[in-house]
């Protein structure tokens, strides 16, 4: 027995350079992780000052180097104490860095030489550099799990090798203390026995395990010993599936899970739901308040989601802001799907209340996708892009709502993908081009105004209409190349009508993006140097679901376009959530009556109220009121009563071309009004 004693008291003495080897590998799994979030800002600061520089503003410029630096500082420190034990890693890192800001220049040259194709060349060789950096990260933490591995195999190996050296040991000491009596032996069997259970358990890999009581002998130092291991194991396992920031389940673990829990319900016949939860207001803290705030929010909305789903839920981090809540061994049946749309109204409220930080009140609100096993995917990559998809339906119909899966949805993604691929093709053929609706003043009968429509005059479909192509320009991120196109036709058109005496004010659209980006003041400050742009007939509309996101940054964008001298107007009134709220906060000049009032006025008295009251509304505040969506006489004529002149649709004319455009004016204005139709005006 004394012999077993010193034996097994050496394995412990033996395991203390490996418990330390253990702690190394933690430690540079930090260090590898941290260099990755290094990496990680530095990426965002570099593609803030890109495009601060294609906007050409100065200002942005400096602000955004000076934080560059800080982050390249940050991140040479990180990858410095890397490369102390990875110093090939370290070298291939650096190497993709250096070569990262070239291409990223070259990329941002070539947008603003127009040059997209040589753009989109170099852009590409910006994500290897990047696909380069995460492969190296990638396998340098595999490197150290590898080590981590056979470190604990050798932890194996020497715990059998103890196991049957003390084995024969107390065979040995059995035999012999045959003569001693029952109560000693007892006394020493008990614990050595569950000290052997545990030390089988830990050469199987187990983490949880019935450990031996803490004594004052050998067995007691055992116990420490195996306590410390577990511990160890457990770091290792909670690094590896973890999320450090939340402390929730990362992509790995939601992975696992996933599998786990589709094998499971494909075995029981049960049903397996997946909500993808996006924080519809990140981005904006984020950049307005720092990483800390943003860190702050991301940590509080995770607290949240943990609060408001059922207990057997799993909520993970799945990357950025967006969460996953993950629930298993649900009913089929009509009660499904009304628990789910309760578990999904409980989140929006849940997360519904600003969040305090700082003295700010932060709004806080998510967008839900969701998607159920096996009628939304078999696999659990199919269910994350079914979900996926429902979220960026919801998030398109409005945001802080839910929405669930359905087949035509994922074709929805395809198609728009297909369409994003072709319209590059068509920016670099010059495909794309603004036709021109008018706007009407029915009491003078002459042409107001006019609004700039884009259209793409595609080689195989013909003239395609906004509303097929301006989805996937959004979801895309084509929208700022697109409207940046859009604008200087536009004002080059009015550059042209001008030197032929026809002065005629054109509205042109903004998406959300390039207010958002703060693009588009770039590119108005860049044509007024230029000299390309006539501010007093240039206008700009804004659809109120535009703004939802981010209204602060939306009325300083829009008050910068504002000081410049242009004229804003917001579209669809009525059709958002906060009609009021943006005639109070934002500086607007013209509102416009959404169609779907104006259609409805012969059937809906509740639409002629809107109408009524839009109108009283725009006399009170000094605004522009134009109906737009006027088809037929009878509509023109009901507005017309009620005190709105401006009018817009296709009673009078649909979008056309330049040309067009200017032949359909001469004759509106020649002929007396009023006139009977689009159709009589054109003969």
């Amino acid at each position: 027995m004394g012999g077993a004693n010193l034996l097994l008291g050496n394995i412990i003495r033996e395991r203390e350079p490996q418990e330390k080897e253990q702690q190394a590998q933690i430690d540079r799994m930090n260090l590898i992780n941290r260099a990755q979030h290094a990496i990680d800002r530095y990426r965002h600061q570099r593609s803030l000052l890109d495009s601060a520089r294609i906007l050409r503003n100065p200002e942005l410029v400096t602000e955004a180097s000076e934080r560059l630096d800080v982050a390249e500082r940050e991140m040479n420190s990180a990858l410095d104490e890397m490369g102390t034990f990875d110093q090939g890693s370290l070298t291939t890192v650096k190497r993709a860095l250096v070569e990262f800001p070239r291409q990223v220049e070259r990329t941002v040259e070539a947008v603003n030489e127009g040059d997209f194709a040589a753009a989109n060349r170099h852009f590409s060789e910006v994500s290897n550099a990047l696909d380069l950096i995460e492969k190296t990260l990638q396998s340098a933490v595999a490197r150290e799990q590898t080590k981590a591995d056979i470190v604990q195999q050798e932890q194996h190996r020497r715990a059998d090798d103890g196991i049957r050296s003390s084995a024969w040991i107390i065979l040995l000491s059995t035999s012999i203390g045959l003569l001693i009596t029952w109560a000693v032996l007892r006394s020493i069997i008990r614990p050595l026995r569950t000290t052997v259970t545990a030390l089988r358990q830990v050469n199987a890999g187990e983490t949880f395990m019935d450990l031996p009581p803490i004594s004052r002998d050998e067995f007691g130092d055992m116990a420490v010993a195996l306590r410390q291991f577990r511990d160890q194991a457990e770091r290792l396992r909670h690094l590896a599936f973890n999320d450090p920031l939340t402390g929730l389940g990362n992509r790995a673990s939601l992975d696992q899970s996933l599998q786990s829990g589709i094998e499971t319900c494909r075995r029981e016949g049960q049903r397996l739901a997946l909500l993808y939860v996006d924080l519809d207001n990140f981005s904006g803290v984020n950049d307005s308040l720092g990483h800390s705030a943003g860190d702050r929010y991301l940590c509080e909305a995770a607290g949240r989601l943990q609060r408001f789903v059922p207990m057997e839920s799993l909520v993970c981090r799945y990357s950025g802001d967006k969460f996953t809540v993950l629930l298993e061994g649900l009913e089929d049946g009509e009660s499904l799907k009304d628990r789910l749309q309760s578990i999904s109204e409980d989140l929006l409220r849940g997360l519904s209340e600003p969040f305090e930080f700082g003295g700010h009140h932060l709004p806080m609100s998510v967008t839900i996708g969701i998607a159920v096993y096996p009628s939304d995917g078999e696999t659990g990559e199919q269910l994350l892009s079914s979900a996926d998809a429902a979220m960026y339906a919801s998030k398109r119909s409005g945001r802080n709502s839910y929405r669930f899966a359905r087949p035509e949805l994922m074709a929805d993604t395809r198609a728009q993908l297909d369409i994003a691929t072709e319209m590059r093709r068509g920016m670099e053929s010059r495909e794309f081009e603004p036709h021109y609706q008018p706007i009407v003043d029915v009491q003078s009968g002459k042409v107001h105004s006019a609004e700039a429509l884009l259209r793409w005059r595609h080689p195989v479909r013909g003239l395609v209409q906004a509303s097929t192509f301006i989805p996937a320009a959004e979801a895309t991120g084509l929208i700022h190349a697109l409207g940046e196109r859009c604008l200087i036709d536009v004002s080059n058109q009015i550059n042209a009508w001008a030197a032929e005496n026809l002065k005629v004010r054109v509205a042109v659209n903004l998406s959300a993006r390039q207010i958002e980006s703060r693009s588009v003041i770039g590119l108005l400050e860049r044509l007024h140097a230029e000299g390309e742009v006539r501010v007093d007939c240039l206008d700009f509309e804004i659809t109120e679901s535009a703004m939802l996101e981010h209204i602060e940054q939306a009325r300083e964008t829009l008050n910068h376009v504002r000081d410049l001298g242009y004229r804003l107007s917001l579209d669809d009134f009525g059709t958002g959530y906060s009609s009021l709220a943006y005639l109070q906060r934002l500086p607007l000049d013209k509102i416009k009556i959404d169609r779907s009032f104006v259609v409805r006025m012969d059937s809906s008295k509740e639409a002629r109220a809107i109408v009524s009251a839009t109108l009283a509304l725009g006399q009170s505040l000094s605004l522009e009121v134009i109906a737009e969506g006027v088809e037929t006489k009878a509509q023109m004529e009901q507005l017309k009563k009620m005190g709105c002149s401006l009018q817009q649709g296709y009673y009078f004319t649909p979008a056309l071309a330049p040309v067009e455009f200017v032949k359909w004016w001469s004759n509106f204005e020649s002929k007396p009004w009023p006139a009977t139709g689009a159709t009589q005006v054109l003969q």
